[in-house]
């Protein structure tokens, strides 16, 4: 995967959009880790870190006796995620810029784990099967991935509106950027292909927000402002219909009295694994 892949960019906007996703996913996150045996003492690898939220929810589990190592190929995420890690006191987290598919670390680690990022990568499987060199025989992958369904009707109620507009202009940008539908239902499959061993004990979750009193229009309107140079090179619309400093307020101007409910996405499913 390169920067040109990734079809949210990289700003301070989206830093701070991605520290909002995170606390959003927070709880199903760690509940992934605890049942893949994420402990005390282990030596874990997050890979596509971005703003730094999964290790550093790694590390409340790893606690002080172990080690978390992020990886990013955005040198300036990578410099964000080690100030927040160094802010809080944890000398053992730590971010270095690369492509984690070609890194290669001296020590395997115990455990690998990600968030929203095979979703990103030209071939899922080969991607995830090359990480793992860097896992020790035994240990565990754990990840959450999202279920973008680019031909299938947006989730929102009512579908007529200027809400369901937006959720399909962030579909076009995703699907402009070559990001794979539907990873989360394929990710057993993926981590099988791959060479490890899923555990049939799979999870999954969907968000679902409430416009104008609830967080849904908030979230469009930011993740199209991450989403926009996607969305307008998909042909989707033009910056112009967009107007993207007026769209929050113009869904909720648009929003019928008894208002709009909806989600992003079609859910994230949460899936762990061992190295055999």
């Amino acid at each position: 995967m390169t920067l040109a892949d990734y079809p949210l960019g990289s700003s301070e906007h989206e830093r701070q959009r991605l520290i909002r996703q995170a606390d959003a996913l927070a709880e199903t996150t760690e509940r992934l880790f605890r049942k893949a045996g994420i402990a005390p003492d282990m030596r874990v690898l997050d890979v596509g870190s971005g703003s730094g939220d999964v290790a550093l929810l790694a590390r409340k589990l790893i606690g002080e006796d172990g080690e978390v190592l992020g990886v990013d190929q955005d040198q300036t995420q990578v410099d964000f995620a080690n100030r927040r890690a160094q802010s809080m006191g944890y000398s053992n987290v730590r971010f270095v810029t690369s492509d984690y598919q070609s890194l290669n670390l001296k020590t395997p680690v115990d455990a690998i784990v990600g968030r929203l990022i095979l979703i990103f990568a030209k071939d899922p499987v080969a991607a995830l099967a090359a990480v793992c060199r860097n896992l020790r025989s035994g240990g565990v992958v754990a990840f959450v991935e999202s279920n973008m369904q680019y031909d299938a009707p947006v989730l929102v109620e009512p579908r007529n509106g200027l809400a369901a507009k937006a959720l399909g202009w962030i579909n076009a940008g995703f699907c402009y950027g070559e990001a794979h539908p539907r990873v989360g239902l394929k990710l057993f499959s993926i981590m099988k292909a791959a060479g490890l061993e899923p555990s049939p004990q799979i999870d999954a979750m969907m968000n679902i927000a409430q416009g104008p009193q609830g967080s849904l229009f908030p979230t469009i309107a930011s993740l199209v402002r991450s989403t926009m140079p996607s969305i307008i090179a998909s042909g989707a619309a033009a910056a112009a219909e967009i107007d993207i400093d007026t769209l929050e307020k113009r869904l909720a101007d648009d929003a019928p009295p008894t208002g709009v409910v909806g989600t992003i996405t079609a859910g994230f499913v949460s899936v762990w694994a061992r190295k055999p």
